[in-house]
């Protein structure tokens, strides 16, 4: 059985940024990931000092992150695809291999943004995905569910756009995602289950933890073993 990470942003949404990675560590995780866990996309050095020794100091692996993903409370998720917000993207991407190297963090998860996937927006997601490679790391790219107009809501949508931005990109299922988006995640898992870089699971109605809803968790996380998927697991999900 895979090993699992947990989400800190999500678990544990009541305890300050820099406490997180030690709140995971007391509850017997030695792996977490983390969205965005800075206020801007070009955060101080100081902030980015901070957040590698808080995880370093709790002696826990960060296996994944987000970059930044704009006003996610107000609706954003990503800004690859607005025009005139380029230095931003850069500049998250700057940090997001920074805080990799510092950590040995390899997998950073890359919202798209809303509406249909434009031509710039693609071009900047491949130049991402060839930084990332160079730096011996890759995005992410993830299906989503309860966002109108994103662009990449099933596995085929995802594995499609990583096809065309190459080695350095990757496809994040979240199990949970895929379900509420109406997908056949055991057809999904057994066709493409070893291909899957980062897994994600929450339990359906409701987002919560693993046995709270009814899907099928267990028996999908054994069929992604037995399909040849190595990964970490993510537990995403609300807290209980």
């Amino acid at each position: 059985m895979t090993a699992h990470a947990a989400n800190v942003s999500i678990l544990y949404p009541d305890t300050p940024l820099l406490g997180r990675a030690e709140r995971a560590a007391q509850d017997g995780f030695t792996a977490i990931e983390s969205w965005w866990p800075f206020a801007s996309a070009g955060p101080s050095d100081a902030e980015v000092d901070a957040f590698v020794a808080a995880v370093t100091d709790a002696g826990v692996e960060l296996v994944a992150m987000n970059t930044f993903g704009g006003d996610m409370a107000a609706g954003e998720r990503g800004i690859v695809q607005e025009r005139d917000r380029k230095p931003e993207f850069d500049d998250s991407l700057a940090v997001a291999l920074e805080v990799g190297r510092r950590l040995g963090t390899r997998l950073f998860n890359t919202l798209v943004g809303i509406g249909p996937l434009r031509d710039f927006a693609a071009d900047r997601l491949e130049m991402a995905a060839k930084a990332a490679l160079a730096d011996g790391r890759r995005i992410l790219i993830e299906p989503l569910s309860g966002v109108e107009d994103y662009p990449i809501t099933t596995s085929r949508d995802a594995f499609a756009l990583v096809s065309a931005l190459g080695k350095g990109a990757g496809v994040l299922g979240d199990l949970y995602h895929l379900a509420v988006n109406g997908e056949d995640v055991d057809a999904t898992i057994a066709l493409r289950g070893d291909d899957f870089a980062h897994v994600q699971i929450a339990d359906s109605p409701g987002r919560g933890a693993p046995g709270t809803g009814s899907l099928p968790l267990a028996r999908w996380l054994e069929a992604l073993t037995a399909a040849g998927y190595d990964g970490w697991v993510a537990l995403e999900h609300l807290p209980s």
